[in-house]
């Protein structure tokens, strides 16, 4: 395997998460607006959360506790993949 074969590798799946989460978001607001139709006179709680990578320092927000720790571990399992996706050439 080559640098290259691995830089690809990590593009193409990068551009696949990110198509990813874009139709997950799609999905999310037709299942909401629909939702919103049927229950008009129902108050629904809404929970939001993300994560924001400045170098090695990540920088986790959200309004629900449960939101905040699944940012926290998608955080770990992104990280551990970067760092294994970077060292991926220097082992093979």
């Amino acid at each position: 395997m080559n640098i290259a074969y691995v830089m690809s590798l990590a593009v193409t799946l990068s551009i696949i998460l990110a198509l990813l989460g874009i139709v997950l978001i799609i999905i999310d607001v037709m299942r909401s607006h629909e939702e919103e139709k049927e229950d008009e006179n129902e108050k629904r709680k809404s929970s939001v959360g993300g994560v924001v990578l400045i170098g090695p320092v990540p920088i986790i927000f959200g309004n629900d506790l449960s939101i905040i720790k699944w940012a926290i571990v998608l955080t770990i399992i992104i990280v551990a993949l970067f760092v294994i996706l970077m060292l991926l050439p220097g082992i093979l």
